[in-house]
């Protein structure tokens, strides 16, 4: 094992954990403390054992819960809520996802820096889980994100656009489902060479029904005539 590889560990047992726990209990200062704490916990939920996915799932919470807020902390807490947040959505978990993903964006500072797809993420497991309540608070971000960065990577205008048309849709706002809509389907545009349907792009997932969707927002259907 490398000399960084101590808190990047793929399985998991009493042997690995307190190896791990007598080099944090040895690391200096609480950023590198909680950053060594939440690298491990993603490492452990990216694993396909369920046993180690279980084990980081604890990690995170750890830090979540047992180390203070302040300068030193913040990110590391962002960035695990973000990871917790992404375990839960890929496995159609989205109450879960929903409140990682909130408590992450009520770590107001990190907004400029954070990635788009935290944000997209963040809307789509609220309008999943059917938190309506939710609702003004993502289009506040959503208008923030607007005027404070310009997104650049097809992926993420994509996962942008399609998340903020099912958020507009599901509040009824036709105009701004259908200006949004538009964004998601001309980002897949830019993807002028390759087959579109059933790809991923990074975080982004065109899949039929979510074409379907869209294509529907832009193009309604004529009401049947009888």
């Amino acid at each position: 094992m490398g000399r960084d590889d101590w808190f990047r560990n793929t399985q998991w047992n009493e042997e690995i954990e307190a190896a791990f726990r007598s080099r944090l209990s040895r690391s200096r200062g609480l950023f590198h403390k909680t950053q060594y704490l939440r690298i491990q916990g993603y490492c452990l939920l990216s694993s396909e054992d369920a046993a180690a996915q279980a084990a980081g799932v604890t990690l995170m919470n750890e830090l979540l819960a047992d180390y203070p807020d302040n300068d030193d902390t913040l990110i590391n807490k962002f960035n695990a809520l973000s990871d917790l947040g992404y375990y839960y959505a890929q496995r159609g978990l989205w109450d879960a996802a929903h409140d990682y993903l909130k408590k992450a964006f009520e770590i107001d500072r990190f907004f400029v820096t954070y990635q788009s797809s935290v944000l997209s993420l963040f809307i789509k497991s609220t309008v999943l889980s059917k938190h309506n309540e939710d609702y003004a608070r993502c289009d506040q971000l959503l208008v923030r994100l607007e005027k404070t960065r310009e997104l650049t990577f097809p992926s993420d205008i994509y996962a942008i656009g399609l998340s903020a048309a099912m958020l507009y849709h599901e509040m009824g706002w036709v105009d701004a489902a259908k200006r949004y809509a538009n964004i998601a389907l001309h980002a897949l545009g830019m993807y002028s060479e390759i087959e579109v349907k059933g790809k991923v792009f990074g975080e982004a997932s065109a899949t039929e029904q979510d074409l379907r969707f869209l294509t529907s927002l832009v193009y309604p259907p004529n009401p049947s005539k009888s």
